[in-house]
């Protein structure tokens, strides 16, 4: 056996570490790219979503370095990822590559059993004992914990930095840093010093940046290839924002605690009280959170016809009328021009700049002119 799966995010990072301490042959597929995405759209099926041609590619790719069997995160239900599995079997077959395939669906769809029997198929042809596979698997959880933790470090701390862009230069260099690790300690060590120098930069916390909350699509969400590059955007045009969709937020509440996560958001979400498929529930969640806890505003990312986010996107439309939150919503497909969405981008974090300091000015704050012709509180 030969496995693989989709690249998204820092995946190749913890699946590679996993599985080389397990001594499971493990494929990495080649960065998404361009000439990728254009492989993939030629073969994917008529109107499907961005994600899944990026699929199609890295699926290419690791068969053409010998994979055999794939493993990828699904969900049950309306959202086109429940049908992912099948339909990307489909679609493999077609170019004659016949994967096995195993698809991690949620407890709450499955069961304990049938996830934990799915889960011992991908390290049947490991020489571990089941001590050794649980001891990894912690292990690489860790990882994923410690870096997701320094990354919202630095999507925080960026806008308040000395020297323009020192926060993310850290994060650039761990992300490579772990990309040739050899085993998940030298992974876990290498992200705490990173956290280290990222806590001992110099920074000016008198600055007042905005503060914005990153919603939407899990997939568009994680892969920076598939948002452009989205956070990089936002670092260099000094925003502080926080985005809590991420690979471990998928573990946590789709493996470790599925069922008290559910009822939880069933509790305060009176929106969206029921499932309409991916993870359009949890978008309106983070729009309520945003509200509460004094956001400027919020950038809603997701792959064109993505159903559960454009509900999603008619709920913050009336979010936006009647309570004034403002929401940008960028819907992304194959087109490559990046242009557009930075000047959506610019133009909608000026609007909120522009609106705190008109707000500052209503409410009597004692300040000075600003950048844009009238008060800006100092700044």
């Amino acid at each position: 056996m030969k496995l693989t799966f989709p690249r998204f995010g820092d995946s190749n990072i913890y699946g590679r570490l996993l599985f080389r301490e397990l001594g499971v042959d493990f494929v990495v597929p080649a960065p998404n790219s361009a000439e990728g995405l254009e492989r993939g759209a030629a073969r994917a099926p008529e109107d499907i979503c961005l994600p899944f041609k990026l699929m199609i590619d890295n699926l290419l790719s690791a068969w053409e370095q010998g994979a055999d069997t794939v493993i990828m995160p699904a969900t049950m239900g309306p959202c086109r990822l429940g049908e992912y599995g099948e339909l990307l079997a489909v679609t493999m077959r077609k170019q004659g590559c016949d994967f096995r395939w195993i698809l991690l669906d949620s407890i709450s769809a499955i069961g304990v059993k049938e996830l934990v029997h799915r889960l011992a198929q991908a390290v049947e042809d490991s020489l571990c004992s089941k001590r050794q596979i649980f001891r990894v698997l912690r292990k690489t959880y860790t990882l994923i914990k410690e870096f997701e933790k320094l990354e919202a470090e630095v999507r925080r701390l960026s806008p308040y930095d000395k020297t323009a862009g020192s926060s993310k230069a850290v994060l650039r260099t761990c992300r490579r840093a772990l990309e040739q690790a050899e085993e998940l300690s030298e992974a876990i060590n290498i992200v705490r010093q990173s956290k280290k120098e990222l806590h001992s930069l110099p920074r000016d916390m008198s600055k007042r940046p905005l503060r914005l909350l990153v919603t939407g699509e899990i997939y568009t969400q994680i892969e920076a290839f598939a948002n452009h590059y989205i956070e990089d955007t936002l670092m260099d045009l000094g925003v502080s924002f926080e985005k809590n969709i991420s690979i471990g937020w998928w573990v946590r509440n789709t493996v470790l605690n599925p069922f008290g996560g559910m009822l939880a958001e069933a509790k305060k979400n009176p929106l969206m009280p029921h499932r309409i498929g991916g993870y359009a529930k949890e978008t309106i969640n983070e729009a309520l959170r945003c509200k509460k806890e004094g956001f400027d505003g919020i950038l809603q990312l997701f792959p064109v016809g993505c159903m559960p986010e454009i509900v999603a996107k008619s709920v913050f439309d009336g979010l936006a009328k009647d309570e004034g939150l403002p929401v940008l919503s960028i819907v992304y497909d194959e087109m490559g021009g990046e242009a557009g969405y930075l000047t959506r981008i610019e133009a909608f974090i000026d609007m909120l700049e522009r609106k705190r300091d008109m707000e500052n000015v209503l409410s009597g704050d004692r300040c000075r002119i600003g950048k844009h012709g009238f008060c800006c509180n100092g700044r």
